[in-house]
């Protein structure tokens, strides 16, 4: 618009800028959306990469225009500043009521104790200990193939059998997923399990309960890496997965732990994943591979829109999808900034049909119900979405998918993390609080458990492979 076809007159200054600065907005956006493409583009093999990374990237491209939107209001008019509504107010009341954020609480609590055991006829039974990940081949059930993929299924088994020897599962199960990984191409598919193989060597994960300081890369951080986990099945049978990825302060995370150490949380978190997949399909004799992660970004900031947070998460990603590939069929995006929800619409057509087909992305708290209600039932729906699921009164579920707070992780908790993982001694003062069963979840079991002396269940990671 002209600014007088704006405005009917010659602008005032406030006006003149006001209309004078779309182009150079909209050339910045687009400059910044070629860039953030550029990040996503060498990963879009990756389910989850497109959609994240692009998700992410492209609200960034369009940041310059929300500023200028921003701008030219606060030129044209001086509003007062903005202030909670009581409503707002009173929930953050009641929900603060409710439960506290503090590290010392949140570890009292055991917030996302029991992250990987969402699939259990009992999730909340602590007498079961954690999922634990075999190190010898299972006999897993397996998806359909055809008999050609039968046949380099074998011949993918054979050319790997070495690694058997050396702890490393090398079971149908586990090689249909990196075959179909590389899309059948056998030479890739042997070349990505042996660098996957050596990745999981050299975290520490491949006997894990040995090798690995669980204590520090497993507990301590439990309520905050990452705030999900397994919620249970859907009507199909369909392992659901859930995380709340917008108030996870990932740029927060990356900026205050190394990178070794966001690897290593990461790591065990994925092991405990796949080891709750496992025992599950052990139980239920149903192959695993096509689960669904539901995605929460309500509480996702600009803090999220930076390159380096894209090609950071993208280096996270890039692991996760080797410790634990092939096993994502459906993402449920819900409560999505509204600006996401209108790139999507407009960029989709830039990725794979077939993951289009895949994912669902909706912003608000009815369409994301409703979307929510398409898969699963309300009886495995948080409260706080608008489920029917509560534990120990809490309608956020905090014991099974980790802290629900919007605030970023306590400088304690972070502090402890980094003593314990420099191997600084770290006494365990926090007092116990006793462990709830699923039947009555008021009825303590003999069990109690801090932070560094109980076996727990933690952490479903941010992504759950292709």
């Amino acid at each position: 618009l002209t600014p007088t076809s704006r405005w009917g007159s010659e602008p005032s200054g406030a006006q003149h800028r006001a209309t004078s600065a779309p182009d150079a907005a909209m050339a910045a956006a687009t400059g910044q959306l070629a860039d953030a493409w550029a990040v996503a583009r060498p990963l879009t093999d990756d389910l989850f990469v497109q959609v994240i990374i692009f998700a992410i990237a492209s609200t960034f491209a369009w940041r310059c225009l929300f500023s200028f939107v921003t701008v030219a209001a606060a030129d044209l008019s001086s509003p007062a500043a903005p202030t909670k509504s009581a409503a707002t107010e009173t929930r953050a009341e009641n929900d603060e009521a409710v439960l506290s954020t503090s590290a010392a609480d949140c570890w009292a609590r055991g917030d996302g104790r029991f992250k990987h055991c969402g699939l259990r006829d009992d999730p909340f039974d602590s007498t079961e200990g954690p999922p634990v990940l075999s190190h010898m081949n299972l006999d897993l059930p397996l998806p359909e193939m055809s008999e050609q993929e039968r046949h380099t299924l074998n011949d993918l088994m054979t050319r790997v059998a070495d690694l058997h020897t050396r702890d490393f599962r090398t079971d149908a199960a586990t090689m249909i997923r990196f075959l179909r990984a590389r899309k059948g191409n056998i030479a890739a598919a042997e070349a990505y399990f042996r660098k996957a193989c050596a990745a999981r060597e050299e975290l520490g994960v491949v006997r894990m309960e040995r090798d690995m300081d669980l204590d520090t890369y497993e507990k301590c951080f439990a309520p905050w890496w990452t705030r999900g986990g397994i919620l249970g099945t859907s009507r199909s049978g369909q392992i659901v997965g859930f995380e709340r990825f917008g108030c996870c302060h990932f740029p927060q995370l990356i900026r205050d732990l190394p990178w070794d150490v966001v690897c290593k949380l990461d790591a065990v978190h994925l092991t405990r994943t796949l080891a709750a997949f496992e025992e599950h399909a052990m139980r239920s004799r149903r192959w695993f591979g096509d689960s669904i992660l539901v995605l929460d970004l309500e509480g996702l900031g600009w803090e999220y829109c930076s390159t380096q947070v894209c090609r950071t998460y993208a280096k996270l990603v890039e692991q996760r999808d080797m410790l634990l590939p092939n096993t994502l069929k459906n993402i449920l995006v819900i409560r999505s900034p509204k600006a996401f929800s209108v790139v999507w619409n407009a960029f989709q057509h830039l990725l794979d049909p077939t993951v289009r087909a895949k994912v669902q992305i909706v912003s608000g708290a009815e369409a994301s119900l409703a979307v929510l209600r398409q898969h699963m039932d309300d009886s495995i729906i948080p409260e706080d979405l608008g489920g029917k699921r509560r534990v120990d009164d809490d309608p956020t579920c905090s014991l099974l998918l980790g802290t629900s707070s919007t605030e970023p992780a306590p400088r304690e908790a972070i502090d402890r993390l980094l003593a314990m993982a420099s191997g600084q001694t770290v006494s365990c003062d926090l007092q116990a609080v006793p462990c709830r069963s699923s039947s009555s979840r008021s009825t303590a079991c003999s069990e109690t458990w801090t932070p560094r002396h109980v076996s727990g269940c933690f952490g479903f990671a941010c992504c759950i492979g292709r």
